[in-house]
């Protein structure tokens, strides 16, 4: 169909990250496959957080399932770890040019040969969207990404009676235990302790500032979306320099979100990679302290239209009218009496 036709040499490989119901993820493998037919599709699933039934993918040529015997928690290194883990997977048993970064509630927005086009025709290794902290010109910004990347962690215990108080008296403790944190991180620079927004429902972590890190004048720290696109030779670059620099990972993984700093810092930081920093995902923050963006709904159809973004993110499974909006957007209307619809069971 059209979307092979154009750039068909180049090998994309779709890297999805899932942890829900397989609803919202089969829709996304079918569209992506249903889009772009010569493309590689690895997923990988956290099964310590839902279950998942290898068959559900049965018949869809090209789609590969990984999982982990560990659970991933939202926050700390694992969830880095293990894109680390399937890049390595992906270099091994895969030849691909270039590897896109999705969540299960991501979506493409425009046709996926325009995706293909543009990374063609890109010449660069990676797009990916970030910042070096020590320019970053947003103070909330900074602040955040300082406290997050300079200090080293450790979390604090938890005993769990909070969670059986009522709601009165739990309000009462958090603005208590607000205000004490508060003092403390006031009263000094080298101990800061670090609140997750409430609704992620995450211990509390302890942080001190070590006395030396990796970052340097050639080595900056960098902050990027946690969503981007790497080219084979940047995949490369990034594991050989995680094999070199065992203290690099050791750093990182006592850091808040190392998520959306470890992998890009590798990245810019590399003279051999040419980096477009844009965004690939068209994101709606309402309450960015809510640390979750907003739910995609009809309303947005014409945000994410102007975006020239070529995902958008996130989706709820239970909106399927706006993802169906959606494929008529990326899809030629010819393709509406195509049997193989994106949202046909499997």
């Amino acid at each position: 169909m059209e979307e092979s036709q154009e750039s068909p040499e180049l090998r994309i490989c779709y890297f999805i990250s899932s942890y829900r119901s397989p609803e919202q993820l089969c829709r996304l493998v079918r569209t992506l496959r249903l889009g772009d037919p010569g493309s590689e599709i690895v997923i990988h699933h956290d099964l310590f957080q839902f279950p998942l039934d290898p068959s559900v993918f049965e018949g869809t040529p090209d789609v590969h399932l990984l999982t982990s015997d560990h659970p991933m928690i939202w926050g700390d290194i694992t969830l880095e770890t293990v894109r680390w883990r399937v890049f390595r997977w992906i270099l091994k048993n895969l030849n691909v040019d270039w590897v896109v970064l999705l969540s299960e509630q991501d979506y493409p927005i425009t046709p996926l040969h325009a995706l293909r086009s543009r990374l063609a025709s890109s010449n660069v290794d990676a797009i990916i969207n970030g910042e070096r902290i020590d320019e970053t010109v947003d103070a909330d910004w900074f602040h955040e990404s300082t406290i997050r990347y300079t200090y080293q962690y450790k979390s604090l215990p938890s005993l769990k009676i909070e969670q059986r108080l009522p709601e009165w008296w739990r309000a009462s403790i958090s603005k208590c235990r607000n205000l004490f944190y508060a003092k403390v991180d006031e009263s000094q620079r080298r101990v800061f302790i670090y609140q997750f927004p409430a609704d992620l429902t995450l211990p509390s972590r302890i942080g001190f500032r070590p006395t030396k890190n990796p970052f340097s004048d050639d080595f900056p720290c960098w902050r990027h979306r946690a969503w981007y696109a790497l080219s084979n030779t940047a995949m490369e670059h990034v594991i050989n320099y995680l094999d070199s620099h065992p203290d690099f990972v050791n750093y990182y993984s006592r850091t808040i979100i190392p998520l959306e700093s470890a992998t890009g810092t590798i990245v810019f930081n590399d003279s051999e990679l040419k980096v477009e920093n844009i965004e690939l995902h068209a994101i709606r923050w309402s309450d960015p302290t809510s640390g979750r963006p907003d739910v995609i709904g009809l309303d947005d159809l014409e945000f994410l239209r102007i975006s020239g973004a070529s995902f958008a993110r996130k989706f709820d499974h239970s909106n399927a009218e706006v993802l169906d909006e959606i494929d008529k957007m990326i899809f030629p209307p010819s393709h509406s009496s195509n049997s193989e619809s994106p949202n046909t069971p499997s």
